[in-house]
């Protein structure tokens, strides 16, 4: 590649000048929405051999993603969909699922009915909320030995938490049914 056969992106126009291209040349200016930034693209330009190294490093296996949730027993896999209890597959509606999935995504959090309405039914009112607590006796169920992992947090909603709590009898705030 020669310097003429580079273009700047933002203008569309070749690039003749090669002062400056050991520190790279800005090819493009790209404002974020909603926030003061920018992403600036920048272009170096590098002898043909060293392009080819970039590109078979580029062209090397990437790492498996880590994609998975993991809470002591309970493995919820997102880029396959699959949900395992105790080293075991169970079978999860779409919704249940999506469920255990935004649960998961941050432990601890606790999350009222309506944030989880909007979250996995696209709702974004009160009078469906009930189908909440279906979806998640219902999970809790699917969950078997691990279902105190779901708390109800009384009045609020619900988290998911690792490790289960300790259920003391007559409940509490954080008794898992």
């Amino acid at each position: 590649m020669t310097q003429a056969e580079i273009i700047d992106l933002a203008t569309r126009e070749p690039v003749h000048d090669r002062a400056g291209a050991d520190e790279g040349t800005v090819l493009s200016v790209v404002p974020l929405p909603g926030a003061e930034a920018a992403l600036i693209i920048v272009g170096h330009v590098v002898p043909l051999s060293q392009a080819s190294q970039v590109r078979d490093a580029r062209q090397a296996p990437p790492a498996p993603p880590v994609d998975a949730a993991e809470a002591d027993g309970v493995v919820v896999d997102r880029s396959a969909r699959t949900v395992r209890v105790d080293g075991d597959d169970i079978e999860l509606t779409y919704r249940e699922f999506e469920l255990l999935d935004f649960l998961c995504s941050a432990p601890g959090r606790v999350y009222t009915r309506r944030q989880i309405m909007a979250a996995v039914w696209d709702k974004y009112g009160d009078e469906s909320a009930r189908t909440v607590d279906v979806h998640i006796l219902r999970l809790r169920r699917k969950l078997g030995r691990h279902a105190g992992k779901i708390v109800t947090v009384r009045n609020v909603g619900y988290r998911f938490v690792r490790s289960a709590p300790a259920v003391v009898a007559g409940g509490g705030a954080d008794s898992p049914v």
